[in-house]
């Protein structure tokens, strides 16, 4: 598997060879996380997982706020984070995965505590740092990637992972990533959520019409984006069509990105992250829930389970 840019666009001169995750950190993943969520969860067991969840705690359709920051906050650790750090939201996060299991109804069997799947979902989360960098600054030589490969590896171990599970060289990542490939495939009811992640109208889910409104200005440009940034057999997973207009109009998106990038970069976008971890150590401090308390339905979120007041009062 190599990491091409998918652009006709020459990139601009590179920043300094990345050695570490927080090198690869580009405005591009401001864009890229829903697309990143699509491979993710493209493999069944994670798919239905998902899909089929209880618990609403965790939930974007119920809790989106909460749910973008916990998530950059496992980001934020994984790049910048302590060992004492990350093994606090190993634990939070293991006692949120044991509510997440098939039952007997289940099309294919899960659990959320596998190693298998998180190791899945830590390779997708290492090609949503790679793919901001090259989109912008171009591909990256064996070399590199070799280096990278190995500072990923605490998006694995962060969770129910154990190092030695996590692959050790590009090449071994290359190997294992087109070992899963033939595995992916996508649910139509899978589908269909991925179709309001990526237009953000998930959000009236929690917040009923208001939710339904603000997701209207940004949705389209963020859908758009979601699909230029999707790689090609994914994007053929889900059906999305990308002709040549697609790619001139993303080529404009890159140019533009490709000046205002580094005059950004790295200070902006790793100061999210070190507020993340200010933020997760703060609530460590205060004896306070890293993810907040855990809340499970009976039923699955998808079929209404858990469903806010301003939700039930649109619907009514």
């Amino acid at each position: 598997m190599s990491v091409p840019i998918r652009s006709r666009t020459r990139p601009r001169a590179r920043r300094r060879a990345p050695r570490e995750l927080r090198d690869l950190m580009t405005t591009i993943g401001l864009a890229n996380g829903v697309a990143n969520i699509i491979m993710q969860l493209s493999l069944p067991p994670v798919g239905h997982g998902v899909s089929e969840s209880r618990v609403q705690s965790g939930s974007p359709r119920r809790y989106p706020l909460k749910r973008a920051r916990t998530t950059g906050q496992y980001l934020a650790l994984s790049v910048l984070g302590s060992d004492e750090d990350r093994d606090a939201m190993r634990a939070a996060v293991a006692e949120v995965h044991k509510e997440v299991y098939s039952r007997a109804d289940s099309p294919v069997r899960y659990s959320g505590n596998s190693r298998e799947l998180q190791v899945w979902v830590a390779m997708c989360l290492f090609k949503y740092y790679l793919d901001q960098y090259t989109f912008i600054y171009g591909p990256l030589d064996d070399a590199t990637l070799d280096t990278l490969t190995k500072a990923a590896e605490p998006l694995a171990t962060g969770v129910n992972v154990q190092a030695a599970e996590w692959p050790q060289t590009w090449a071994e990542f290359c190997a294992r990533w087109d070992a899963m490939l033939p595995e992916l495939s996508i649910d139509p009811v899978v589908h269909r959520e991925f179709e309001t992640l990526s237009d953000l109208t998930f959000v009236g889910e929690a917040w009923g019409t208001i939710g339904y409104a603000l997701a209207k200005v940004p949705g389209p440009v963020y859908r758009f984006m979601t699909r230029a940034t999707l790689p090609p057999e994914f994007r053929d997973l889900m059906g999305w069509d990308w002709s040549a207009a697609d790619q001139r109009r993303f080529d404009r998106v890159l140019a533009v990105l490709r000046w205002v990038d580094p005059v950004i970069n790295p200070f902006a976008m790793q100061l999210f992250y070190r507020l993340y971890v200010a933020d997760f150590r703060l609530r460590r401090r205060l004896g306070l829930p890293v993810l907040g308390s855990l809340k499970v339905s009976a039923t699955p979120i998808r079929d209404g389970g858990g469903l806010r007041r301003l939700a039930r009062r649109a619907a009514s």
